[in-house]
Parts: structure tokens; sequence; C-alpha cells
């Protein structure tokens, strides 16, 4: 029997466990698959319009994805990497809960019994990540490299703040077996992994850049990106190249 309780995770990432519930969630939650129908998802682009815009829609589209898939992965991730628990990537499976511009903010997961790393790895990219970016690309006529960047990026930042919660020679040993397991299959070709790369950062460690330009800049109400941006935050020119990137 799975136990309904999770445990706790490092406090770098309790603001991940708000974003999660399991058991009974509370009314708040609806079904995800009724969240990636058009009306619904024509709510969320409007919000974050109207917050963060005037601007181009294009933006709007990839910011719900960066939102999206930041909240989701980050504590999915966290639980699995650390304390070996996983959860139902299905949508069928899944709840959402909505803020205030209608967009995800928590979801509402089931437990599942744990399989090899793997098994569950390539769950979350092909019955979570990629429905969610197929549909989102049929609703806004986006791009669907734009929102495989967003998803990697995502994913590449969570597992880099899992691997820097302990000193390399206190990380537990579990956690170290699953963090290898996991570079062995990041090695894949797959967008997922090799959208976003990694380079050396002023303090000698790495940094995350994208390879894809998330189209921020297109709206007024966001800063400009800083250091994850595939062209510079500032050259104007290099953006327009990259919005043609985003596009193909």
């Amino acid at each position: 029997m799975i136990p309904a309780a999770l445990p706790d995770l490092p406090p770098a990432f309790a603001d991940s466990a708000r974003n999660l519930a399991i058991a009974s969630p509370g009314a708040e939650f609806v079904p995800l698959e009724t969240i990636l129908q058009q009306e619904s998802m024509a709510k969320g682009f409007a919000g974050l319009m109207s917050r963060w815009g005037p601007g181009d829609h294009r933006a709007a589209v990839s910011l719900w994805t960066q939102g999206y898939f930041g909240r989701f992965l980050r504590p999915v991730l966290a639980y699995g990497l650390v304390h070996d628990i996983w959860f139902s990537s299905r949508p069928v499976d899944i709840g959402v809960a909505l803020s205030d511009m209608a967009t995800p903010v928590r979801f509402a997961l089931k437990r599942v019994q744990p399989v090899s790393l793997e098994q569950h790895l390539w769950s979350i990219v092909y019955e979570h990540v990629q429905p969610v970016i197929d549909r989102i690309v049929f609703l806004s006529g986006t791009s669907e490299r734009l929102h495989w960047s967003n998803a990697s990026f995502a994913f590449h930042r969570s597992c880099r703040q899992i691997r820097t919660l302990w000193p390399a020679a206190e990380i537990p040993h579990a956690v170290s077996a699953r963090l290898q397991h996991l570079e062995r299959v990041m090695a894949s070709e797959h967008p997922l992994f090799h959208l976003t790369r990694k380079i050396p950062d002023t303090q000698g460690g790495q940094a995350l850049v994208r390879r894809v330009c998330c189209l921020r800049f297109k709206l007024d109400g966001l800063k400009k990106c800083g250091a994850t941006c595939p062209v510079g935050h500032l050259a104007c020119s290099a953006h327009e190249k990259a919005d043609i990137d985003a596009r193909s």
C-alpha cells in the first residue's frame, strides 16, 4: 500500500512542496484535461497578457508553459530524486488549482509504486510533457520547439538545484545513485534534455543557457532576460533572429 503522507523536502524546495497535494486535494482542484481545453487556455493566456502586457500573444503563451513546467517539474523531480517517491504523469490523474490569472499554480497528484528511474523519467516526458506541449501548440499556433525549451530549462534548473542540496562528500548514497542514473538518461538527444546547455560561470561553476529564446522580451511588463538568454538580453537585432528560431 502506498502511504498517503509525504516526507518533507529540503528547505530549498519548501515552496515546491506547497505546489503539490495528494489524497483528497479539495474543491479548488479541477481536472487537468479540463484546463487544457480551448476556453480555459484562452483565459490563462489573456490573464498573463493582462498582467504583463501589452505585447506579443506568443510571448504570453510561452510564459504560460514556463510557469506550468516550472511548478510541475520541480516538486515531481525533487520527491523522485530525493525520496524515490513518484507520481502518475498522466493528465487524467492530475488535478490543477488556478491563480487569479487562470493559470495553473498547484497540482493534485497520485502516487505510484517506484519502478526504474528511467521508466519514471520517460513517463514524465511522454505521458505528460509531450501531450501538454502538443495541446498548447494546437491551440495557440506557437512553436513546439519554444515550449520544449521552456520544459527543458525547468527540468535542468530543478535537477541542478537538487544536486546542490548537499556538499559532494555528504550527498546520501541513494540520491547520488539516482543522480548518476539521471545523467545517463539526460545524455539522450531528446529536446527535454538538449535544449538547455551548460556554460562556465564567473564563480567557477556552470550556468544554464537556453538554446531557444523564450520571447519574454516581447511582453512590456516583464524584465528582459539575464544570463540565461541564448543571444544576450540587450541585443535587439539578435533577438530578431531568436524570434525566428522560436518559430522554427
